[in-house]
């Protein structure tokens, strides 16, 4: 059943009610929704932001600029073809935000990218540079006199393990941010283009409207019960046999209705002995869902021609579970320990990142910085041990060890050139080591290390290992 919406009339409506902007005295801004959410996704701003006085009218601005260098070695596992890349990331945000009165608040953001690569063996240098729409909404709270919260505009999908969602998407949505419960819901469907770069909104997201929904239930201090659900319905038109397209960007092989439900157990137990705090986690995950695959085939001048349509159901789930301990030692040296599995025809939201803290001060990529699979038809086991020094500055050591849950020559979300042979199981393992030293709110440094040796799921030919070295620097103001 199609959900009977038409939902970029209805957001563009939103965006255009005057009556959220409720007229009133401004007021000094305070903590909010928008500082929550950047500090939940490692972005964080000083303690003293810039407050311009526009008209009468206090505007706080800020932004940041973060720069990586990444240097990647043997991406298609094969050491008899030289195509290491040097990948050299710049990221600008400029942001805007201010309140109407004690009960409306606005939030704006730009994003400006440049890339820049340089792969062995090609000659010359690949440059883009694009400008993105990053979070731009109204909120208006208290409605009724109750706790209850509107927002319109594009949105922030966040959770606290991105494991779910961690995406800026066209929405709109309600929040109930009580002390014990609390609640999250809503609509998103992207109404325009996300980038410069791009030319309208992009195939795997046009006509796909998402009801997405978190609820919370904290039952102890620092201690809580999630539970999760994503429904998606996408109305985009499928491709006719034949149909030509000049961008192999621009084609869609797959549409997707599909139901996602989910539960999570997660806290920060603290101790009086030799563990000081352990960090705890457990996720389960359903999936169903009925898709809709198109092939297309490669034309000698780069064209993409479609061709016949397949139905097929899926149906999964997942889980992910694990513990960091924190010893209260000199240096506080900590342990993690996790797993996690997605059956065969799991599939993930397609909003996540999964990013995890473990016990040190950072986020870092819960199944590997160079792998990165999505949780289907795979499963990871992870160890680790690290150790906190300064006030905000921690080094990690993770290992993690990936099978598939049957043979597959298909690895999603893989950052690999080159895809399993389909024959054996073991895909291989991976070591990270990671620096964060985050001292300061305003300036901060990460180092990365990643090393992975593939197993027997991959053919005898493509089994040398691959490695990347990325340092980033991040200034905040």
């Amino acid at each position: 059943m199609r959900i009977p919406l038409r939902p970029s009339r209805l957001i563009l409506a939103l965006l255009a009610v005057p009556a959220l902007a409720a007229a009133g005295e401004a007021v000094s801004p305070q903590p909010t929704t928008a500082q929550a959410q950047m500090e939940t996704r490692d972005e964080r701003r000083p303690d003293q932001p810039i407050t311009l006085d526009i008209g009468g009218h206090p505007v706080e601005v800020g932004g940041s600029w973060e720069f990586t260098s990444e240097w990647r070695d043997n991406f298609d596992l094969n050491d008899a073809r030289e195509r290491d890349r040097i990948v050299r990331e710049h990221e600008v945000q400029l942001e805007a935000r201010t309140r109407f009165g004690d009960r409306t608040e606005l939030f704006m953001q730009l994003v400006g990218l440049r890339d820049v690569r340089r792969t062995q063996g090609t000659p010359g240098t690949e440059v883009d540079h694009s400008m993105e729409r990053g979070p731009m909404w109204l909120q208006r709270e208290r409605l009724w006199d109750t706790p209850w919260q509107f927002q319109v505009g594009r949105i922030t999908l966040l959770d606290r393990r991105a494991w779910w969602w961690d995406e800026d998407l066209d929405g709109l949505r309600l929040r109930y941010p009580g002390k014990t419960w609390q609640l999250d819901t809503g609509l998103v469907h992207e109404t325009a283009r996300k980038s410069s770069a791009g030319h309208g909104v992009e195939p795997d997201t046009n006509g796909v409207t998402r009801w997405f929904g978190q609820a919370s239930w904290r039952w102890a201090k620092r201690h809580s019960v999630d539970a999760f659900w994503m429904v998606q319905r996408d109305g985009s038109s499928r491709p006719e046999p034949g149909d030509v397209y000049h961008d192999e960007d621009r084609t869609d092989p797959s549409d997707l209705d599909a139901q996602w439900f989910g539960l999570r157990a997660s806290g920060d137990w603290r101790g009086k002995g030799a563990v000081d705090r352990v960090l705890y986690w457990a996720d389960v995950a359903a999936f169903r869902g009925r898709e809709q695959v198109t092939g297309f085939e490669e034309r000698d001048d780069g064209r993409m021609v479609a061709g016949s349509t397949r139905t097929r159901r899926l149906h999964g789930h997942a889980l992910d579970f694990g513990a960091s301990a924190v010893f209260d030692l000199p240096l506080q040296p900590l342990l993690t320990f996790a797993y996690a599995r997605g059956s065969e025809q799991f599939r993930q939201t397609g909003l996540q990142e999964n990013k995890n803290r473990f016990a040190g001060v950072k986020r870092w990529q819960r199944y590997g910085e160079l792998l990165q699979p999505e949780l289907s038809n795979v499963e990871v086991l992870t160890a680790g041990t690290g150790l906190r020094f300064g006030q905000k500055s921690s080094l990690e050591l993770l290992v993690h060890h990936y099978r598939q849950v049957r043979p597959s020559s298909t690895l999603l979300g893989s950052r690999l050139s080159t895809d399993p042979a389909g024959s054996g199981r073991s895909l291989g393992r991976e070591i990270d080591v990671l620096l964060a030293i985050r001292e300061s709110r305003r300036v901060e440094f990460v180092l990365k290390y990643a090393h992975f040796r593939p197993g027997s799921a991959f053919a005898p030919n493509r089994r040398d290992p691959a490695s990347s070295i990325e340092l980033g620097m991040t200034v905040n103001f």
